[in-house]
Parts: structure tokens; sequence; C-alpha cells
């Protein structure tokens, strides 16, 4: 009789930097792209959606290649993109007043939420992918 495997309850940090990078590349660099073309309603259509479907498309897809179950990461990952994107936004484009950035942080708070929510929501499709269509090597049966 085997016993079942047990999975390390630890965080993966290795993958939480993996996503961040996913994030920035294939999150963050296509909305920049788009950005000037918003002229069209297709590109203005493909900017709204990718800005909440490439969070959970991005999380899923580091959900399904990563070892192991890393539902959390994606979503720390996604927070820590956030902070970040407020952070150089701040540095790159200075506000001329303190109050300023007080009115900035509600609504950061609840980007970050929500930015969390889908990367969990992302995270736990790519980990039911990665159960449903990932083959098991033959050691591991």
């Amino acid at each position: 009789m085997t016993e079942p495997s047990i999975q390390s309850k630890k965080l993966q940090w290795k993958w939480v930097g993996i996503t961040i990078v996913l994030y920035a590349v294939f999150y963050l660099l296509p909305l920049f792209f788009l950005g000037p073309m918003l002229a069209s309603k297709v590109a203005e259509f493909f900017f709204s959606a990718w800005i909440f479907a490439g969070i959970i498309i991005i999380a899923a897809v580091a959900g399904y290649l990563s070892e192991g179950v890393t539902i959390w990461e994606p979503a720390i990952a996604g927070v820590g993109l956030i902070f970040l994107f407020f952070l150089g936004i701040t540095i790159f484009f200075p506000l001329p007043h303190r109050e300023r950035i007080f009115q900035t942080i509600i609504p950061l708070v609840i980007v970050m939420a929500i930015v969390f929510l889908l990367s969990l929501l992302g995270a736990w499709l790519g980990e039911r992918a990665q159960k449903l269509w990932k083959t098991k090597s033959p050691e591991a049966i």
C-alpha cells in the first residue's frame, strides 16, 4: 500500500517571480502597445477585455505550468505587479501635492483586491487544467 504524497504548504517564491515576469511581458506590454491605438472601437474592446481576461489567463498559465499546487503565487504576483506599477508611475510622474497620494490609495487598494481575486480564479483554473490535462509520469502512479 502506498502512502499519499504530502505536498509542501510553503509558498513557491520562484513562481511568484516567474508570474510577475509573465504579467510584465504578456499583460503590461500589450496594454502599453495597444494604448496609443485606442481610436478604433475594436482596439477599445480588446483593451478593455484584456484588462480583466489577461489577469485570469496569465494566472491560469502560471498555475498550469508550475509544479505542484500554486494558487496563491499568481495572486501575490498580481498584487506585487500592481504595487510596482503604482510605484513606477509615482516615480516617473510625481504628484504635485501630498494629498493626491491619499486620493490614490483607496483606488489602488480596490484594484489590488480585484487583481488578487482574478488571479486566484485564474490560478485555480490553471491548476484544474493541470490536473485534467497533464499526463502523469509512470513513477507518480
